[in-house]
Formats: structure tokens, sequence, C-alpha cells
């Protein structure tokens, strides 16, 4: 069982699950031919594949305009371990069959798709990253070049420093 936008498909489905453990782009082989390895998080990609009975191809036809509308992602609830997990993701592929029957009816089955969370489900805290000694980040969405944060018991704070090339002693 699963959930799109809110809407709960009780329906039998097959689900696969990849978790993908991300490296950025500073990852990568050391002079000392270590290898450094720099993770953002971990990201969950989910294959489901839905079996809807043939008396309810309504339902059908709904799950799979709301799988291929082209928006920027959709809130689902997926199993994850004994529980569920709430995961805002992109479809990236939705794909089925076209049955036609000898008594000249048609259906479609066997939809299958695949979401891939936005956001990593799993990444390192300040408090882990502090103690592999690494440094670190604000999580600002929008930061220019010469920002300053400085991390208080309130969390990252923007420091603002007035400009020294206006001051004139």
């Amino acid at each position: 069982m699963f959930t799109i936008d809110g809407i709960q498909w009780p329906y039998p489905c097959q689900i696969e699950r990849v978790a993908e453990v991300t490296a950025s782009d500073i990852s990568g082989m050391l002079l000392d031919r270590s290898y450094f390895n720099d993770v953002i998080g971990t990201y969950l990609q989910y294959t489901i594949t839905i079996a809807v009975p043939l008396n309810r191809r309504d339902d059908y036809s709904v799950i799979y305009e709301a799988l291929t509308n082209p928006v920027d992602g959709h809130s689902f609830i997926v199993p994850y371990n004994q529980g569920v997990l709430t995961i805002t993701g992109r479809v990236a592929s939705v794909s089925d069959v076209y049955v036609r029957l000898p008594d000249g009816g048609t259906y479609w089955k066997g939809t299958k798709f695949t979401l891939i969370g936005n956001h990593p489900s799993k990444q390192m805290s300040l408090g882990e990253v502090l103690a592999r000694g690494r440094s670190p980040l604000p999580e600002v969405a929008e930061m220019a070049v010469g920002d300053m944060y400085t991390y208080t018991e309130n969390g990252w704070v923007k420091t603002e420093f007035v400009d020294a090339d206006e001051i004139y002693y």
C-alpha cells in the first residue's frame, strides 16, 4: 500500500527500493592513494508496480494521470523497514501495458513507476560532521559570495559586517 499526494491506494503492488549513498564532486582519490568520500546523503528510490483490478479502471486512470502530471514533486508515503516513510520525490518514469482481448475489449494494466527522493532521506547531523573533523555548513538555500554564518545556540545565524571600504578615518 502507498499514498500519492494524500490519496491512499490500497491495491496490490510490488515495491522495490534502492538506497543510493551519494558523494559530492570533491570525493575522489587523494595523493596518498586513500579515497576521500564526501557523502552528501542517502537518496531513496522506489520502483512500484501496481495491480489495479479490472473493475476499477477509473482509479487506474486517476493514478496514471497523477503520476504523469508534470510537477516538480509529489508527496509519497511508502513502506520503510517495519513502518512507513514520507518522501517528497519526483516521478522518473511511468510505464504500463495495453491489452486487447479477442472479443475487442481493451484495458491498461501493470502500471510501473519510479520515484526518486528530492532530498536525502539520511544525512549527517551537525554533531556527526564535527566529530569526523569536517567543516560544518549552514543549511541555507541561497547564499551569496561573501556571506558569513556563525553557529550559535540558536543555530546558524548570518553575520553582518560593515563594509570596511566605506569607512574613513
